[in-house]
């Protein structure tokens, strides 16, 4: 399967301290990927790399071909057609629901992002909603809303950093079911960042183990579950069920 995102051996680090150690993986073309670990394994530190808010020390990041990060070459992360959803929503508290999702939909005319808009609102089940402003949302809703702002300029990846993390266990279910299905409706290639083994497994094709930096192993659920590379993936996977 072709990759749209490709990952190669790179390094992050705060001054002297590595955070990312030679992480290496492919992201292939409509598929939904996670990154799970403890808190401090890295795993937002690479999304925050592939987004291009933080610098790599080593290594490589393509997107669809394209390099976005190099030692000493940085793409600005408005230039990367990557999406991002956040664990607090980051929503604009004085606009309403339709503005916040046309936010990003720079040089487009009213009747086109109005139309983006309509069709966005439709696709997260909020079109009753769109005159609301945050506030009156629930946090099930106002997650709903990143999701649509950050689809709206068509990205070619979505990066997710702990999405549901602020919901209710039920929410946090069936939000991330919902989130899977809309991501597969429209094609969307995405990477999700949690802690939550439940929650990559429910949404993600693929998941990779961190620990201290470095991807301990890569797979899918069941292969994770019945065939851990080490200790810690069989202790960190078998605590959690």
């Amino acid at each position: 399967m072709t990759a749209l995102l490709e990952i190669h051996n790179i390094n992050c680090r705060y001054d002297d301290q590595v955070i990312i150690d030679d992480l290496s993986f492919n992201v292939p073309q409509h598929q939904i990927v996670s990154l799970l670990g403890p808190s401090g394994c890295g795993k937002t530190t690479a999304l925050r790399a592939i987004a291009g808010l933080e610098n790599i020390f080593a290594g490589q990041i393509l997107l669809d071909g394209v390099c976005l990060s190099s030692t000493g070459n940085v793409l600005p992360p408005e230039q990367r057609q990557i999406g991002m959803v956040f664990q607090d929503y980051a929503l604009f508290p004085h606009l309403s629901v339709s503005k916040n999702i046309a936010f990003g939909l720079h040089g487009r005319d009213k009747a086109e992002k109005d139309a983006i808009v309509h069709s966005l609102l439709n696709l997260v089940h909020l079109e009753k909603h769109a005159d609301k402003y945050p506030h009156q949302l629930s946090g099930g809703q106002q997650q709903r809303v990143a999701l649509a702002r950050a689809l709206a300029p068509d990205p070619k990846l979505l990066l997710m950093d702990e999405p549901f993390s602020n919901l209710d266990s039920e929410m946090r279910r069936n939000l991330s079911r919902e989130v899977r299905d809309i991501l597969i409706e429209r094609k969307i290639s995405a990477i999700l960042v949690t802690h939550d083994q439940e929650e990559a497994f429910t949404v993600a094709d693929e998941t990779g183990v961190m620990l201290e930096g470095t991807l301990q192993q890569w797979g899918s659920a069941q292969q994770l579950r019945e065939s851990p590379a080490n200790e810690f993936v069989s202790r960190f996977i078998g605590r959690q069920q």
